[in-house]
């Protein structure tokens, strides 16, 4: 062991492991020693060990060297089945350590089968404690025992030899270098493997030149480094549980254990196999009816693109509803072809999945009735039509050109340039202005007015609000500008101009203008305006002279 202990801190690869390494000497060589002294004949029968499979009066199974040897099933002269095979074990143990040849012997008696090691009687095998279930007669039950007793003994008179003691820890060593070595190696081909995909990845994305296809790219690297973790994890386990199950082969005592952990490994690597066979028939159709649905929505995306472009109409779809009802087959079709997949899923039928099932469609009946009324309102818009991207409309407070009228929101930009995005189900629930909506053609309707007094010609207010109506920029010439007397109030009259402004976005810079000129042309001819009320003349006539129109005011506004 000293030699051992020399050696490890040349090794770089199990400085890290020195303490592990160590812990695993001493659990390897508390395994490999012999079996417990042998109590004296005046204590008590041992307190039987957690994993004896029995309870006080039940069945109790002989163990030697951590092999079972045969389960007692009855009393015998007043002993429990625990308490022979507690006794039985401590016979063996004690013709074990006698030492000498070690050979297993039976004699029949009228009780039973007597079973003797090296001539001495070790426990006596009754009628009662063969197996009734399977049909054991005492001669099978003679052939197990011999075997099994046999094989334990040798095992453990073999395997507590000092050079056998040390070949096994010498291997257990090699094994931990090598089973490191691998991790390492599977850690690095991972970490190159992830690297290599993400660059090649990000170089598709980078090309890409739609967002949709940058965003898809995206999903799939994350989606791949997660499954090369997940292999690599897999790869580590197994590593893992090699090296495990070969340290435990090594020593007899913990032999067992390394064929139980085969056995366990062979029955799930079968259970799998077994699992995926039943599983690729449904599988298969499952797949094919996704192939099918994948050509059919295809088909839809070509069939709507010649709707799109304005090649054909398709049951009264024009261009601005193509793309909307595109999606809206599309999705209908992938519902249909999950419904009809679902059976074919494996473990559909499980109640797991029936209660998962359940408890989605819970979550997306409570959590997703907002998510549904918005949808059904962005498709209420899009074919009521009541606007379209590219109107200039008003909902509630906001005025703006629609930008796009999408799923669940509508995107406006107003004349400010902010974007602005509303809930489809809050401008479906308000009142909407459509400005572009006029039998007249593109742009909207303006309209401003002034109060003028009694005393003024009305035919002179006319002429002056339509003259400034002409020389505004950006106001449209047909159809003409027009004024109307909105009211006769006690002191004034109320005059209302309208025109009409092509470009919608330039409507307050337009209005802004029209303002200025019915100021200058009120100015020039004397006319006061006394909007919003007017009540009586001034002393002095509310004018701003000619000279007077480009002065700007003195620093301070003094």
């Amino acid at each position: 062991m000293t030699s051992i202990q020399s050696v490890l801190p040349a090794l770089p690869v199990l400085r890290r492991l020195r303490g592990l390494v160590a812990v695993l000497l001493l659990a390897m060589a508390f395994a490999a020693a012999s079996t417990p002294p042998m109590p004296s004949a005046t204590t008590a029968p041992a307190t039987p060990p957690a994993d004896s499979q029995a309870t006080a009066q039940g069945d109790a199974t002989v163990r030697f060297y951590n092999r079972d040897i045969v389960t007692l099933r009855t009393e015998f002269l007043g002993r429990t089945p625990e308490l022979r095979a507690r006794t039985a074990e401590q016979a063996i143990r004690r013709a074990f350590e006698r030492g000498g040849p070690l050979k297993v012997d039976f004699r029949q008696s009228s009780e039973g089968l007597l079973v003797l090691l090296s001539d001495e009687l070790v426990m006596i095998v009754t009628p009662g404690d063969l197996d009734a279930l399977r049909g054991e007669t005492m001669a099978q039950a003679r052939l197990g025992v011999a075997g099994r007793l046999q094989a334990a003994v040798t095992t453990a008179r073999r395997e507590q030899a000092p050079t056998r003691l040390l070949q096994g820890v010498l291997w257990s060593l090699l094994a931990t270098v090598v089973a490191v070595l691998a991790a390492r190696v599977v850690l690095w081909i991972g970490r190159r493997l992830r690297e290599r995909l993400k660059h090649r990845i990000q170089q598709r994305s980078e090309a890409a030149e739609r967002d949709a296809m940058r965003h898809l790219l995206g999903g799939i690297r994350i989606a791949a480094g997660w499954l090369m973790r997940i292999l690599v994890a897999v790869a580590l386990f197994l590593i893992v549980e090699e090296w495990v199950r070969f340290v435990l082969g090594q020593f007899g005592f913990t032999r067992p254990w390394a064929d139980a952990m085969t056995d366990w490994m062979m029955g799930l690597l079968q259970g799998w196999a077994h699992a995926i066979a039943a599983a690729l028939p449904g599988l298969v159709a499952a797949l094919l009816i996704f192939v099918l649905a994948r050509l059919l929505t295809q088909s839809v995306r070509l069939t709507f693109r010649g709707v799109q472009e304005g090649r054909f109409q398709l049951f009264g779809i024009d261009r601005s509803l193509a793309e909307p009802t595109r999606k809206l087959v599309n999705v209908v079709i992938w519902l249909f072809a999950l419904a009809m997949a679902y059976p074919y899923l494996p473990g559909s039928g499980t109640e797991a999945f029936k209660g998962l099932s359940v408890l989605v469609g819970l979550m997306i009946s409570l959590g997703a009735s907002g998510i549904v009324g918005q949808a059904a309102g962005g498709f209420t818009i899009l074919y009521s039509r009541t606007m379209s991207v590219g109107d200039y409309v008003r909902s509630g407070d906001v005025e703006g050109v629609v930008m796009q009228i999408g799923l669940f929101t509508t995107r406006l930009r107003t004349v400010t340039g902010v974007e602005v995005s509303i809930p489809n189900n809050v401008v479906l629930g308000g009142q909407l202005h459509n400005y572009s909506r006029h039998p007249d053609g593109p742009g909207m309707w303006l309209e401003t007015g002034v109060t003028i007094g009694y005393d003024t010609p009305w035919r002179q207010v006319h002429r002056l609000l339509l003259a400034a109506a002409s020389r505004t920029a950006g106001v449209a010439a047909e159809p003409a500008p027009f004024v109307l007397q909105t009211a006769l109030s006690d002191f004034y009259v109320d005059y209302r101009l309208r025109v009409r402004v092509a470009d919608v976005l330039r409507r307050a810079f337009v209005l802004s203008e029209l303002h200025a000129q019915i100021q200058d042309a009120f100015n020039a001819e004397g006319v006061q305006i006394m909007s919003p009320n007017y009540e009586a003349d001034p002393e002095q006539p509310k004018l701003v002279p000619r000279e007077h129109w480009e002065r700007l005011p003195p620093p301070g506004g003094a």
